[in-house]
């Protein structure tokens, strides 16, 4: 009996690494998303903007492919505990990293969109926003690969960074705006850009959450 128990044991942890295999290799591909998603509007690479947008399609796939094994651990193991909670941690980082997907499609959208309008905005402000956000969920992928608490907390405590700058960004492109209004669209553009990039920081902050939760059984917004 004893080695049965073993063997399910070892099967489950396999099946368990493999999920966790999954989550941070989709985190590397919604990572680079929002990377090139960022760097389709520095350089004004349309076809780099086109190649994020059509690359959404494959990160859907692998989120709904985590879903899958979260649910079939849940059906066929009866996990307790803490392993009952990496899996439900792994089933809402999954959905926080594809939307981290989708801010690096809008990304490049607002790229392809600053397109057609005739003035262009200085983009300082938004590439240091945009260093902010990923060191975020560079910091955060991190944390869910090592289960490191402590560096789950920080991730969430840079979150205000990212706030702050936020704000002073909209104020930057607000004054271009008032200034000049040919200008409008183009900044327009770059204030959904930002807000993009804040979003990246605020599910950034809920993968922290989740690691504090799947470490510790502590459940607590952090995100204030």
């Amino acid at each position: 009996m004893d080695s049965m128990n073993t063997g399910v044991r070892a099967h489950f942890d396999r099946d368990l690494l493999r999920l966790h295999e999954s989550v941070l290799q989709l985190g590397l591909m919604v990572r680079q998303a929002a990377a090139n998603g960022i760097k389709a509007l520095e350089q004004g690479d349309s076809e780099l903007a086109h190649e994020v947008i059509a690359g959404d399609v494959a990160v859907n796939r692998l989120r709904y492919e985590v879903e899958r094994q979260c649910y079939a651990l849940l059906a066929t193991e009866q996990p307790v505990a803490g392993d009952l909670r990496s899996i439900i941690s792994a089933l809402t980082v999954s959905s926080d990293l594809e939307r981290i997907g989708d801010h690096g499609k809008k990304l490049a959208r607002s790229w392809l969109r600053m397109l057609e309008t005739p003035c262009r905005v200085p983009i300082a402000n938004i590439s240091r926003l945009a260093d902010l956000s990923l060191d975020m969920l560079d910091r955060a992928l991190r944390a869910y690969a090592g289960r490191d608490k402590a560096e789950a907390i920080a991730v969430c405590e840079a979150d205000e960074q990212v706030d702050a700058y936020y704000k002073q960004t909209f104020n930057v492109l607000l004054s271009y705006m008032l200034e000049d209004p040919r200008c409008i669209g183009s900044a327009t553009q770059l204030l959904a850009a930002a807000h993009e990039l804040e979003r990246i920081g605020d599910r950034a902050t809920n993968i922290g959450e989740r690691v504090i939760y799947s470490v510790t059984g502590e459940l607590a917004d952090r995100n204030q």
